[in-house]
């Protein structure tokens, strides 16, 4: 059996690779998993046959302490004696991919989960996170990529290295076994905590609370969507990050503070996105967002800004809306649209679906890594 570490930064990030692989030690793998200890949750863990190893690495740049990371980690893997290295986030695929290449793992292979920089940067950040990713290129074997548009502009990083799409996905089982366990007095009690009335339409956005997300794009439509049409309904805001304070001022002055409410971060948003009548995400990039996923999952219809990554996921005028970025009138439309009509939601909901169903599962990934890392080890024997 072929020993295999996965190495991401942060311990909040098991959640998004965890059920993928569970289903590649069906393939006959050993597989462990390696990040800091931030935003651990050992009984999420404990759940999964997958032994969680420790590793200190800082999601901001700190020479020092990542030169630490580095040799420390490199140590823990040549001890190990692992066949495979798969890294996943910015900063533990650097990290990652050094410290394999240093103990001498015989393949490496890095994960994008959207690629850190992208149009619209500011300069300086654009340049400096492509030239650490170029950097990183040169210490793994292959990249794959959990979208079709990044392909190319990863390619551009190192024109010798292959990249596969590996793309992303749910546990469609185990998420319908937890969308039949929330009954309607969960979805009642929650409205109530709330003090969201019966009668008023939900919106749900799922994502970190940062600039990427574009939450603003959001709440100006809703501005809209109140002034022009009504003001029945609640958006829910789950998430945390550096841009709250600078959200919740910009509610009260677009009057919006009794339409919106930021719930924070929720380490389970099943009974929220249950509740929803629609899930709404306005990035101005993503990989393939897991929010989006789930959402569609419990046939839900979904309301997207159209950018690199949920194209690939939303289906317009079939599975929601994909609504150009900036375009609020647009965006504002398209909400009140789905808001007024009960069955424009049932139909588009059951439409995106069919769309995970047929493309977005975990087992349709563990498959694809498993032939990614059977060609790559026949090539390097």
């Amino acid at each position: 059996m072929k020993r295999v570490a996965h190495i991401c930064t942060v311990a909040s990030s098991h959640k998004i690779l965890m059920d993928k692989l569970q289903e590649l030690q069906k393939y006959n793998y050993i597989v462990h998993i390696y990040s800091d200890d931030n935003g651990l949750n050992p009984s999420f863990s404990d759940s999964y046959n997958i032994p969680y190893y420790f590793t200190p690495i800082s999601r901001s740049i700190e020479l020092t302490k990542d030169i630490k990371s580095i040799f420390t980690l490199a140590k823990r893997l040549k001890a190990e004696k692992y066949d495979i290295v798969h890294t996943h986030t910015s900063k533990a695929g650097i990290i990652g991919r050094i410290a394999a290449k240093i103990a001498k793992v015989p393949l490496v292979i890095h994960t994008s989960h959207g690629l850190p920089f992208y149009e619209g940067q500011g300069k300086k950040k654009y340049y400096l996170y492509r030239t650490l990713e170029k950097i990183g290129s040169r210490f793994c074997h292959a990249i794959t990529s959990q979208n079709y548009e990044d392909i190319s502009a990863v390619q551009a990083l190192n024109k010798r290295l292959p990249v596969y799409y590996e793309g992303n996905g749910v546990d469609l089982p185990q998420l319908d076994h937890i969308y039949q366990a929330i009954n309607q007095e969960a979805i009642i009690d929650l409205k109530k905590e709330y003090n969201i009335p019966g009668n008023k339409a939900v919106l749900l956005i799922g994502a970190r609370l940062e600039k990427v997300k574009n939450h603003e794009f959001l709440f100006r439509a809703l501005e809209r969507v109140k002034q022009i049409y009504n003001d029945n309904f609640v958006c829910l805001v789950a998430g945390d990050g550096p841009e709250k304070e600078r959200l919740k001022s910009l509610l009260l002055t677009m009057n919006l503070e009794e339409n919106v409410i930021l719930i924070g971060r929720k380490s389970n948003i099943y009974d929220f996105i249950k509740m929803a009548d629609i899930s709404v995400l306005t990035s101005k990039k993503e990989g393939v967002p897991r929010f989006i996923m789930e959402s569609m999952a419990f046939s839900k219809p979904v309301i997207a800004s159209d950018a690199l990554g949920t194209r690939e996921l939303v289906a317009n005028n079939e599975s929601g809306f994909l609504v150009p970025l900036g375009d609020v009138e647009h965006l504002a439309q398209s909400i009140y649209q789905i808001i007024s009509d009960d069955k424009l939601r049932k139909e588009y909901g059951r439409y995106g679906r069919m769309i995970i169903e047929e493309e977005f599962t975990e087992q349709q990934v563990a498959k694809r890594m498993d032939t990614i890392y059977r060609e790559l080890l026949k090539e390097g024997s």
